[in-house]
């Protein structure tokens, strides 16, 4: 599986963002029906909508910010060699040793946990018209998983 992720990494984080989109679009819809928010079907596609975009800018944000600091990543290409001819050892940049490491996993999850807390508040404060609230931030979303797990349940 590991090999799986390894190659396939562009496609395992675009399986994730979707299913994460999915979620979403279960946890807002079974709230606007339980609130009786109305136009359902409009919050929805919001938070869809939202999510992409806030997650599309964060990835941006995030490419910008290792150009900023790696000077490296707009290097020539070497047309004799068919090779990048840029540094591609790990010896500087703010992709290197432990920290780097951290500052990695950092930018690899910021495109999910962003757009995630992002409909969240959107969901508190425009949809539910409560007061800005981080325990209750969340609220429904064991609901949502518990309600995914049964769904696989068979009747006997």
């Amino acid at each position: 599986m590991f090999i799986f992720i390894k190659n396939n990494l562009g496609g395992m984080t675009m399986v994730i963002g979707g299913l994460l989109a999915i979620f979403i679009a279960i946890w807002v819809f079974r709230t606007a029906v339980q609130e009786k928010t109305g136009n359902t079907l409009l919050w929805v596609a919001g938070s869809f909508i939202t999510f992409l975009g806030t997650q599309v800018a964060m990835i941006y944000f995030n490419v910008m910010i290792i150009e900023f600091f790696d000077g490296d990543v707009s290097a020539t290409y070497d047309s004799a060699g068919g090779l990048n001819a840029r540094d591609n050892s790990d010896t500087a940049g703010l992709q290197s040793g432990t920290g780097g490491t951290f500052i990695g996993i950092l930018f690899e999850l910021l495109p999910y946990i962003v757009p995630f807390v992002a409909v969240a508040v959107i969901r508190q404060v425009l949809m539910l018209k409560q007061a800005f609230n981080i325990k209750t931030l969340f609220n429904g979303t064991k609901a949502v998983l518990l309600g995914i797990k049964d769904s696989f349940k068979t009747a006997d």
